[in-house]
């Protein structure tokens, strides 16, 4: 654990022996957090896939970029913006897309608005998701 960053001597005050113990405390609070953060890394590493169908976004490429924009917004459409972190994180366990894909694609869905959604994606909808998928990828070349 880190040293304190302020100490008083034997005498110190209620307010000064309170300071102290603050700081004791929110030492103690950040190696709990750091050790969070690395639990979650590992929990995380072990859900990515090995290799997803989509691993990057050539936003360079204008068709590129159209395609994400309306596979952003036929997702929205279905889902909705709460839910859309749901449906990637689901496309990314199951190897369609990889964490980079899915933070970019919620990054562009900041920017779009629907006004009314269905609240769920049918089987039919999740196949012209890979479709959009694959229309990306030969975009790009792949």
């Amino acid at each position: 654990m880190e040293k304190p960053l302020i100490s008083f001597s034997e005498g110190s005050s209620d307010v000064e022996k309170r300071l102290l113990s603050l700081e004791r405390e929110l030492l103690l609070l950040k190696s709990r957090v750091r050790k969070l953060e690395e639990a979650l890394k590992e929990y995380l590493k072990e859900e990515e896939p090995e290799e997803a169908l989509l691993t990057t976004l050539d936003v360079s490429n204008p068709r590129v970029v159209e395609i994400v924009l309306d596979w952003v917004n036929f997702m929205l459409s279905k889902v909705g913006e709460e839910e859309l972190p749901v449906l990637l994180d689901y496309y990314r366990s199951i190897g369609w897309i990889s964490r980079e894909v899915a933070e970019m694609l919620l990054r562009y869905a900041r920017g779009i608005r629907v006004e009314s959604y269905r609240g769920y994606m049918t089987p039919e909808d999740h196949v012209k998701s890979l479709e959009y998928i694959n229309r990306i990828r030969e975009a790009m070349g792949r």
